[in-house]
């Protein structure tokens, strides 16, 4: 009787001070509202454009979730990427199958088909409106998706607001029309919306934010075209930003028998 009591004050005590460990941790989270009296649009469009230049480098390995009418299936890829221009992405399917890969340069674009056995190579403009082997992506959209990059040359301010406890803003420019959201915590982008013509083009969703190397990177990013029902989600399993990148990395070892094809000529 005596151990039984002393197991069962020994239980007591543990459960005590878990919870007293748990409920102070909790009265320590800052929990961040949008306050429009300090933050502005610009401020917001700043703090974006800097935290994407922060990025110098990047290289994990993610799993891939495609779901559309015509195709559906899951993917593991590894990416690469030097800033201002540089990515190879790499995609096995089931079972290690190797699917493709896509390098992307300055002035010049590879496409290695492994399963086709095409090995494809031009400049940028010579994939323009071509898809990914069946992903709801084009070929030129590809990085920006994988390490959540939104460009704005120039961004007019609509209206800027308070919506689902994030910032709301509603811009536009030559291009598109923009539905964002904003994290109150970091001012980062959590949605955006690509409008065309009042039509919803594609939206992207950045999740499950992490430091890595003292940046706060999305592990979640869902693509999404509405009208097609195409989705593609990315959860990144390892992640390294800003450390050194092999440049022999980038080397792709195209079969013998594969056929090659200049979309210079």
């Amino acid at each position: 009787m005596p151990i039984i009591n002393m197991l069962k004050k020994s239980f007591l005590y543990l459960l005590t001070a878990f919870l007293f460990i748990t409920t102070s941790c909790s009265l320590f989270i800052k929990d961040v509202k949008p306050d429009l009296s300090k933050v502005t649009y610009r401020l917001l469009l700043e703090h974006h454009a800097a935290w994407q230049e922060s990025i110098k480098t990047l290289r994990g390995n993610v799993r891939i979730t495609l779901d559309s009418p015509q195709y559906s299936g899951n993917f593991d890829a590894s990416i690469l990427v030097n800033e201002p221009d540089s990515m190879l992405l790499t995609v096995t399917g089931p079972f290690g199958l190797k699917l493709g890969k896509v390098f992307v340069s300055k002035n010049r674009f590879i496409f290695y088909n492994q399963v086709m056995s095409q090995f494809y190579k031009g400049s940028k403009e010579d994939f323009a409106g071509k898809n990914f082997l069946q992903f709801p992506l084009e070929i030129g959209q590809i990085k920006d998706v994988l390490i959540a990059q939104d460009q704005f040359d120039v961004l007019s301010k609509k209206s800027l607001s308070v919506k689902d406890d994030m910032y709301y803003l509603e811009a536009e420019n030559g291009h598109y029309n923009y539905n964002i959201w904003f994290s109150p915590e970091h001012h980062l982008i959590t949605k955006i919306e690509y409008i065309s013509d009042g039509v919803v083009h594609f939206y992207k969703e950045y999740k499950n934010f992490q430091e890595v190397n003292g940046i706060y990177f999305p592990h979640h990013v869902n693509f999404v075209r509405p009208n097609e029902k195409q989705g593609l989600s990315i959860i990144f399993t390892e992640l390294v930003v800003n450390q050194y990148n092999d440049p022999l990395s980038y080397k792709i070892k195209v079969a013998d028998n594969a056929k090659q094809i200049d979309l210079t000529l």
